[in-house]
Parts: C-alpha cells; sequence; structure tokens
C-alpha cells in the first residue's frame, strides 16, 4: 500500500489505528495448530510484548508450513520474531490486506490505483482527522484542461537524396505544412517572388543605345 501523503501513512503505520493486517506466511519447520492458538493472548519474545495474533495452519508443504496472520500492532518483524520464538524459520511473506484494502488479484509488478472516493471511505473520519488527509486538492492530472488548445509539433518529412559527391543520404526536413506549402509554390512559380538577393539590382541591358 503506496502513498505520498507522509501524515496518512504514519497514521496508518501506528498500532493504536488497529487495521488489521493479515499475512499467509510460509516457514521452514513444524507446528501445531495448538501451540498458534496461544497467540490469541499475546506473547513476549526477548522482552518485546506483542498483542493477540490470530495464527492458521493452512497446510504442510514439505519441510515447510504455510499459515495465515492476522495481526493488529504491526510492530516491526513482528509475524519473523514470533516464528522464530515457535522454532520455525520464515522464507516468504505475503502481506494480502492492510485493512480494508485487499491485495486481491492485482498481478506481479503492477499497480491498482485507489481512488479519491473509495479512499475517503474506506479511512473513515476518525484516521482522515488524524492524519490530515487533504481530498480537495486538485492533483497535477486532474488540473489540466482537456479543452485547452495543445501545440502542435513541426511535421517532419524524410527524403533520400544525393549530396555533392553523389552519395545518397537521408534526411528529414522539419517545419510547418503551411511553410511547406509556400516553399513548393515559390519552387513551381507560383506564390509570391522571393526577395532578392542583397546588392543585387538585376540584369543590366548591354544593348547600345541610339543618341
Amino acid at each position: 500500500l503506496l502513498t505520498n501523503d507522509g501524515g496518512l501513512a504514519r497514521t496508518l503505520e501506528l498500532p493504536d489505528t488497529g487495521w488489521l493486517r493479515r499475512y499467509r506466511v510460509r516457514a521452514h519447520g513444524d507446528v501445531t495448530q495448538a501451540q498458534l492458538d496461544e497467540l490469541k493472548n499475546g506473547i513476549e519474545v526477548e522482552g518485546v510484548k506483542y498483542g493477540p495474533i490470530d495464527a492458521t495452519l493452512e497446510r504442510d508443504q514439505g519441510a515447510n508450513v504455510w499459515l495465515v496472520f492476522a495481526i493488529r500492532e504491526g510492530k516491526n518483524r513482528e509475524v519473523r520474531n514470533v516464528c522464530a520464538h515457535l522454532g520455525l524459520e520464515v522464507n516468504r511473506l505475503i502481506r494480502v490486506s492492510y485493512g480494508p484494502f485487499q491485495l486481491g488479484e492485482v498481478p506481479e509488478g503492477q499497480v491498482e490505483e485507489i481512488r479519491s472516493r473509495v479512499l475517503r471511505d474506506q479511512l473513515g473520519d476518525k484516521v482522515i482527522e488524524k492524519s490530515g488527509a487533504q481530498f480537495d486538492v486538485p492533483s497535477k492530472s486532474t488540473a489540466h484542461d482537456d479543452d485547452a488548445p495543445r501545440e502542435t509539433k513541426p511535421v517532419s518529412k524524410r527524403a533520400v537524396i544525393n549530396d555533392r559527391k553523389g552519395r545518397r543520404v537521408l534526411v528529414q526536413r522539419t517545419g510547418s505544412e503551411e511553410a511547406r506549402e509556400r516553399n513548393e509554390e515559390e519552387a513551381n512559380g507560383y506564390g509570391p517572388p522571393r526577395r532578392p538577393k542583397r546588392g543585387y539590382h538585376g540584369k543590366r541591358d548591354l544593348t547600345p543605345r541610339e543618341d
């Protein structure tokens, strides 16, 4: 669950927020459901007290076991530390839900955006007030006016021509459509004439005049 709102992230991480975090755990070792049931009353590991944990043994898979852990505090390395206390070495940890937000069928490497309206409803007034989250500030993506005229890119045209040494080269000409049409008209004898070169006064009439 990703957010660029620091206040919201901090609030969701706090143990007293009480959001349920659910994990699927693959661990090396053996454990019984009776041992896992003892976690419902909480446990202390190396001086750290952990609150009630709802743990379920899903299945055995070779030398590993698959478990489901549901916790509300989310202390640092809580699942791994509790499993280690039970003689289990965690080798895979998947968080499948965080409060009301479910991982679901989101493919690996992909993301799914949570819309503002859904986020507001799921967070609730208490979390929103505590985190100071703002929902009325327009994002950069929504601030763009779709009806505003957009600058058109110059049209480019490619062609293969001969250079001065007779070699075939690929060139690309870029310019507006209007400029290209004007150049083509002038080249074909249409349109307004080009301005004469500086210092050029036309051809001199060398025919002798009669006095």
